[in-house]
Order: structure tokens, then sequence, then C-alpha cells
């Protein structure tokens, strides 16, 4: 929960100069402002992404799987940063840097919409019900990204879609992390 509180605030700060129709990555160019400090809020979401999933593993096996696929594409989205302007196609000419980012980032917050959908499915009150809130808020709104991503392209929906579904993803990272008995299966 600590590490998704430190991603959340260390994203929100190193994001906040951006304007609003750019990807949220493009803070983590090196050489920007706060891109060392958005480098580190992404590792940190992808260390509570693992830590999560080991608190899962014994109980809710589906969720820990997918938060475990989702970990380190989370923090290789970190590591390999894009270039400036974070250009993805197929709208603007990429490289290699950029895919290889882009992948990851898709792959790490698929995986913890996946993650959503299992412990909505396999757990039981305060965790399922926190579980569907996210399935039914976080869906539409990741699926809407990557649709604006191919289909618009950049611009102010595709900015405003993503910074939501990263929210989602770490709301739901947080509330499942808080300290609390989990129920058994």
């Amino acid at each position: 929960m600590v590490l998704g509180l430190v991603a959340t605030a260390g994203l929100a700060i190193s994001v906040l100069p951006l304007p609003a129709a750019s990807y949220v990555s493009e803070a983590g160019v090196a050489g920007s402002g706060h891109f060392v400090l958005y480098r580190a809020s992404v590792i940190a979401a992808g260390l509570a992404a693992a830590a999560l999933a080991a608190g899962l593993v014994h109980l809710f096996t589906l969720a820990a799987l997918a938060l475990f696929a989702a970990a380190p594409a989370i923090i290789t989205s970190a590591v390999v940063g894009c270039t400036p302007g974070c250009p993805l196609p197929p709208y603007e000419a990429t490289t290699g840097r950029d895919l290889v980012h882009a992948i990851a980032s898709v792959i790490g917050v698929g995986c913890c919409g996946l993650a959503m959908l299992a412990l909505a499915r396999t757990s039981t009150g305060a965790l399922r019900r926190l579980s569907w809130i996210a399935v039914l808020a976080g869906w539409p709104v990741l699926l809407g990204t990557g649709a604006s991503m191919v289909v618009l392209g950049r611009g102010l929906a595709t900015g405003l879609l993503e910074r939501m579904a990263l929210a989602v993803c770490l709301a739901w990272i947080i509330g499942v992390g808080l300290p609390r008995g989990w129920p058994a299966k």
C-alpha cells in the first residue's frame, strides 16, 4: 500500500507540469524536469504490484499471477523510457525504444486490469466490491485509452483517458493493499 501511495504521489507531481494532451510517459523522457521522480514512481508502482501479488498468491492465485506479470512490465516501462514526445504508431514515427516502452506499458496496465477482474470474480466481501467497482469504472477507461491512442492519437481525450486509467489502477492497488483480514475463498 505504501509503495502504491508513493507511486501515486510521485506520478502526480512529475506529470502535473505536462499539458493534459500529452502522454503520461513524457514525464519520463531523459532530461525532462521530473524524469527521475517519474521513473522512480513507476518503479514503485511495479514493486507495489509485485508486493500485492505476493500477498494474494495463496488465496487468489489468478489475480496474483496477473499482478506478477504486470510488475516486470511496469518496471520495464520505467527503465526503457520513450524518446521525446513518446511517439506512437500509427500517427508518429517511432523507435525500437518507444515500442518497447509502449508494449511494456500496455502489458503492465492490461495485466492490472485482468487482476482486478480475477479478484472481483474470486474474492468475497469488501475485496470483491472494491474490485468490481474498479472493473466497472476502470475497464471502460482502459479500453477507451487504447482505442483513443489508436483511433485519435495524441490529444486531450487520449491524455485524460490515460491519466484516469492509471488513477484507477493505482487506486485499486492501494485499496486492495490496505491492511485488513482478507476472506478465504
